[in-house]
């Protein structure tokens, strides 16, 4: 830390600590998490601290990575033991921390968030190639026993293939949870929850300059949402599910530091976001399952039953998938409104 941000850090902490007199403080040095093995439990997930609006941006992003790394204590040892639920709640931690620094991108430092963003990505890809299986195996699976037996057990040769994929990615994911890239991370995330690198834009107060943060957000995703068309390729579709998804995250990131009638409308526009998020979530879910049907019967054409097998669940998923199609139009119209983004002016 340079000396002029060591003269700003002191009395920005005092702002932290009194800012919310009577409720739960701020304090950046009240954080002291143990590197990612499930025993940071000083940060309350049901009684998160608070930031007055007034407080500086700082204040804000001591939370967020205090959050994070919370959680990311929480859950590593979960993901390590192949728990489904713990390398979705993993995952989920880590784009909400990649969301966070792209939210404070200009109040943290760029080349230190740029680093930890790759390592994020970095360890999201391996998380996802894990999730993702779980999920269209679980998938596939449901959608399979309404077939009859005979035909059901055709598709046996397809699940062996995406249980040895599973398998594969899950001893990849443990091996890197266990070593020394991943300590890295965590040591720097811990780190940052005490010092993290912050520029000039960092002691500016929060109702300032966090609603336009959401806004940007909210700007691209308004743009890309209001540009679909029904027949518009899945590739856009999931383009804007993302936009929904950053959001979203933005969105709850900075409610904490919001007086209470923006805090609330915070939080209405998020539950819009997740509702176009889940809508395009599901359409995206319904894609991937057809594409990989389509692909394993093509490498498969002598296989009869088991390509009439995988022509039956494919017809599932392509329903699926225009039905999604169809309720996204509704969903976006509810989000897509001023009085759910006024907030944001």
């Amino acid at each position: 830390m340079s000396v002029p941000e060591r003269e700003r850090a002191e009395p920005a902490k005092t702002m932290l600590r009194t800012a919310n007199r009577g409720r739960k403080a701020v304090d950046p040095a009240s954080y002291r998490f143990a590197p990612a093995t499930g025993d940071a439990t000083v940060f309350d997930p049901e009684d998160p601290p608070r930031v007055e609006p007034s407080a500086p941006v700082a204040a804000a992003v001591h939370v967020a990575l205090a959050e994070g790394h919370y959680l990311l204590g929480l859950n590593t040892p979960k993901a390590r033991e192949g728990d489904p639920e713990g390398v979705h709640q993993l995952r989920t931690t880590t784009r909400r921390l990649r969301t966070a620094l792209e939210l404070f991108q200009g109040v943290v430092e760029l080349g230190w968030a740029e680093r930890l963003v790759d390592e994020l990505k970095w360890l999201a890809g391996l998380l996802g190639a894990v999730r993702d299986l779980d999920v269209l195996t679980d998938r596939l699976l449901s959608h399979a026993e309404v077939l009859d037996g005979g035909t059901a057990r055709a598709l046996d040769i397809l699940f062996d293939e995406l249980r040895g994929r599973h398998r594969a990615a899950s001893e990849t994911l443990r091996e890197a949870l266990g070593g020394e890239r991943f300590a890295g991370l965590a040591a720097e995330l811990a780190g940052a929850v005490d010092h993290v690198p912050l520029t000039d834009d960092a002691w500016q107060p929060c109702r300032t300059v966090l609603p336009q943060r959401v806004a940007h957000a909210w700007k691209r995703l308004k743009r890309d949402g209001r540009a679909l068309e029904p027949s518009a390729p899945d590739e856009a579709f999931h383009a804007v599910r993302k936009r929904a998804k950053r959001a979203r995250y933005a969105a709850e990131a900075v409610r904490h530091a919001l007086a209470p009638a923006e805090a609330h409308a915070a939080g209405r526009f998020a539950r819009g976001a997740r509702a176009v998020q889940d809508v395009l979530g599901a359409h995206q879910d319904a894609v991937v399952a057809a594409n990989l049907l389509q692909q394993a019967a093509a490498d498969r054409p002598t296989l009869g039953p088991f390509n009439f097998a995988a022509g039956r669940l494919l017809e599932v998923e392509n329903r699926l998938a225009a039905g999604s199609r169809a309720r996204f139009f509704k969903v976006w119209g509810k989000l897509d409104q001023r009085k759910l983004v006024r907030w944001l002016s």
